[in-house]
This record gives structure tokens, sequence and C-alpha cells, in this order.
């Protein structure tokens, strides 16, 4: 019996436009189990791929504000409600919120639990919520936030970028992130790319090392190290929160990686061995952060 898998994945730019959609083409498969396709980049509504390009409107002004701002509020009393202690979140809150700062920042964390975005940001000033511009974005799985028009806007308004997994580091997830640094914006990372309940963190995902190397300008780099979460929200036992249950969040120092740069840009390292080198030294980073506060 022939079965038909989605397998093969490629772009379709569109001059007219300027958009770069990706389309999966069926391949027969002699006696292969369906395999689901990956998400369909074209699905996404237009208004938010336009959105995603740095056009706004009041509309969108609006929304985003609602969204992240009833999110923070919600994820203020999940902090408060839990036996949560931070630590380095003086010297984060002054990076961020610097009105002198023209690099862009990008944060990468462990990922624990689901709840891990927005409920980890209510260690921030309630102010931050409501001015959005200081707010961070994410990658968020888009075949999670992205399969409905409901969950596209308000997912779009959350400011999730959407991330195809197993669509690898080039794709338009990764470009808008990189475009949202250049413009001076925050943006979370989990490189794990998955939720990750156990003691010890998997290797991370390389699109965070894309992201460093091709930016306009290096980005300042900070790794939050986390845990708790899953006590909050395990994974598999229950679909229920937690309250009251020990969190440690801790913001680490900026990590440098300027000489991986260097290397790469003389020719000493090729671009995937750059790659690698920038993301295990992030993982690195937040090893040592697990070692000294775990």
């Amino acid at each position: 019996m022939t079965r038909t898998r989605f397998i093969k994945l490629g772009l379709l730019t569109s001059s007219a436009c300027g958009a770069t959609y990706w389309y999966y083409k069926p391949v027969k498969v002699p006696d292969a189990a369906y395999v689901p396709p990956l998400f369909g980049w074209e699905v996404i509504p237009k208004p938010i791929l336009h959105h995603f390009d740095g056009h706004d409107n009041i509309l969108w002004q609006v929304g985003t504000k609602m969204v992240v701002g009833v999110a923070g509020l919600l994820a203020k009393g999940f902090i408060k409600a839990s036996d949560t202690k931070v630590y380095g979140l003086d010297k984060f809150i002054s990076i961020v919120d610097d009105p002198t700062r023209t690099r862009g920042v990008i944060t990468v964390s462990n990922h624990r639990s689901v709840l891990d975005d927005p409920f980890l940001w209510g260690v921030l000033p309630l102010k931050n919520f409501w001015h959005v511009d200081k707010m961070r974005w994410v990658m968020g799985a888009a075949d999670i936030c992205y399969t409905t028009v409901f969950k596209s806007y308000f997912f779009a308004c959350g400011k999730t970028i959407p991330a195809i997994r197993g669509a690898g580091v080039y794709q338009p997830g990764v470009d808008l992130a990189i475009q949202t640094l250049d413009r001076g914006g925050w943006v979370h990372i989990y490189p794990e790319a998955k939720v990750v309940q156990q003691d010890k963190m998997i290797r991370f995902k390389w699109g965070v090392g894309r992201i460093i190397m091709d930016m306009d300008h290096e980005p300042i780099v900070i790794p939050v190290w986390h845990q708790g979460m899953e006590l909050a929200r395990p994974l598999y036992e229950t679909k229920l929160v937690h309250l009251g249950k020990p969190i440690t969040l801790v913001f680490g120092d900026p990590v440098a990686y300027s000489d991986i740069l260097g290397d790469w840009k003389k020719g000493i390292l090729s671009r995937q061995e750059a790659q690698i080198k920038i993301t295990q030294r992030l993982y690195d980073a937040l090893e040592k952060l697990e070692l000294e506060y775990k």
C-alpha cells in the first residue's frame, strides 16, 4: 500500500507583496506511516504578517496592550501566590528599560513548563506590562499558537513569533526575530525548543546562534535559569495550576561571544562551527547558573 507523506519543504517568494511562504509538496512513500505535515506559513493571516513587518495601527496597539497587560496581571498574581525567589532582576531591568540602549536584547532560558511564558515575567514591574514596547517578543511553536484565526491574532497581539518546529534555522520566524532585534526589541528564546521537566537540560537548537550571527549589531544576550515551574504545572499529570510552589528565577550577566564572531569573520571558523560554539556558550552560561543556584 502506498501512502502520502508530506515531507518536502520549500519556499515560495511573492515579488508582488515581498512575502515568503512555506509550502509542502506531497511525496508518495511506499508502506510508510502517515506523517502529519509541518505548519504552513501561508495559513497566517496577511494582516498579521504585515504587523510582523513593523506596520502597526491603533487596533494592533490596543489589542497588544490588552493581551500583554492582562497576561501580565495574571502572571503577577501567579508569582505573588507562589514561593518565588528572584536573583539579578534589578540588573536585568536596568538593561531592558535603558532609554539609551540601541542594541537588541536576547534572553535564553530553560523550558520547564507550559506556564513559563508568560507567568515567569510576573516578576517584572507592573508598569512594564502596559508599556508593551518594553516587553518581550517570544519564539512560540507555530503548530500550537497559529492553528486558527482567533489563536493567530491572540498570540500575535501577545508578541509571539511563530517558529516552525523541524524547519531548521533558516525560516521566516527566525528572520522575524532578527528584524525585531535589529529594531532594538527584546526577544525571548527557549533553545531546547520544547518543555523539558527532567533535571538535565537537553541540547540547544542552533537557531539562537544563527540569530546572533546574522544581526546588524551584536545583541545583548542574557541567560535566565529557573526551576519550580514543573511543580506548578506538571506536564502530564494534570492541567491544573498549583499555587504556592517554590520557584527560583535567576537573571545572569550578559554572555560574551564577540571572540567567536571574530574567528568566524576571519575564516578561522566555518559558519556552522560558529553557530555551534555560540549555542554551546549559551548552554554553558545557563548550566553555570543552575549549578550555582540549584
